[in-house]
């Protein structure tokens, strides 16, 4: 080794960045010391393997391609490996890598550099999870707002039609022959505009954040019953089928039966969107109502749709989360849905079926009558 060459290799040995060189078939021919206390193997091993052997499974075949493809024309790549350490810990390392030719143009071998950036992705991660957190709570703030103004002016159509509904039903009484059937369905429209304003009284409290439960007691499996004759001519006209069990003897839960009414649409209408993206197959719809030992009763919605990311199952509940095409969900529906389970003591979670589709599990705990 010429003077020269071990003034080199000095500098490259003392370098903190890693430095490896390798042949065309991935076998190492060189690696400096931090390149070693990094990957926690002797310089004698990690000259027996091949640069693959450090990578993540998953990555070794994209990884290999991009580096083995390198041209004169285009002699460098960038890449951003994994590494899971001895203590599981996961890292990042930036490998910037130049492929060295011969005189015909044909790879004989390849140098990287590379730094560890697991500090920067985990800053970059944090920073991104911080702005869409500020994101979300200013959306919130400012539907708040809107939603504000908008139940307003909505109270005073809904008032015109209470107030028409009820002077037509005093008419209907007071005429010589009264037409029961139209008596019967004034009173579902005052009935449905009572629900229209519950409800929207409801979004508000979400809104605001203002969420209590009232001494009222539900059974939650006629709230299902009544909640899904509301739906049951969408799913009929988007060829859904219904399956629908509720166990016999359901004990009652703590709160308004509309609110969970509503909680029973919403993930009802969850399933449907997700049953949108299902071709040919029959799109089954299954709801249980079922006790949970003594103190719990669970409501399921399932459907046989294609199911989610399992790293989404959190984030589907946030306020203004959808994973549907914009435009076509304001992504409130299961937000709207947690704030209500939460509100009656209870919890709600998201989970994949094995044999396809996902599950929403409400758990509420039930209330002994007499002991609201």
């Amino acid at each position: 080794m010429t003077e020269q060459d071990s003034i080199y290799r000095s500098v490259v040995e003392d370098q903190t960045e890693l430095i490896r060189r390798f042949r065309p078939d991935g076998r190492l021919t060189f690696v400096n010391r931090a390149f070693c206390r990094f990957y926690g193997k002797s310089a004698e091993v990690l000259l027996a393997s091949k640069f693959q052997d450090l990578l993540a499974p998953e990555e070794r075949e994209g990884i290999a391609r991009q580096v083995f493809t390198l041209s004169p024309e285009t002699p460098e790549v960038r890449t951003e490996p994994s590494f899971t350490d001895a203590n599981g810990e996961v890292h990042y390392v930036q490998y910037v890598t130049r492929a060295i030719f011969d005189e015909e143009g044909n790879a004989v071998e390849y140098q990287s550099v590379g730094r560890d950036v697991t500090a920067q992705r985990q800053a970059e991660a944090t920073l991104a999870e911080a702005r869409s957190a500020m994101e979300r709570a200013s959306r919130v703030t400012t539907f708040a707002v809107i939603g504000g103004g908008i139940a307003h002016e909505i109270n005073q159509p809904l008032n015109a039609i209470r107030l028409l509904s009820a002077s037509a039903m005093l008419l209907e009484d007071r005429s010589e022959a009264p037409n029961k059937g139209v008596v019967r369905l004034l009173k579902k429209i005052s009935g449905q505009v009572d629900r229209i304003d519950s409800i929207v009284n409801h979004l508000r409290e979400h809104l605001r954040n203002n969420q209590t439960v009232t001494g009222e007691l539900c059974n939650l499996g006629e709230t299902v019953q009544s909640a899904l004759s509301l739906v049951n001519a969408q799913m009929i006209a988007r060829g859904i089928t219904m399956e629908l069990y509720v166990a016999p003897g359901i004990k009652p839960v703590a709160g308004t039966c509309i609110r969970f009414e509503e909680l029973v649409m919403n993930l009802t209408a969850n399933a449907m969107q997700a049953l949108e993206e299902t071709d040919g197959a029959q799109k089954i719809i299954s709801i249980k109502v079922v006790p949970i030992g003594s103190d719990s009763v669970e409501l399921s919605v399932a459907d046989n749709g294609p199911g989610f990311d399992p790293r989404l199952a959190e984030e589907l509940f946030e306020p203004f989360y959808s994973t549907k095409s914009p435009g076509s969900s304001m992504g409130l529906g299961l937000s709207i849905v947690r704030t209500i389970v939460q509100s009656a003591g209870g919890f709600v979670v998201a989970e994949n079926r094995p044999e396809g589709g996902a599950v929403f599990r409400v758990v509420l705990p039930i209330v002994e009558e007499g002991r609201e």
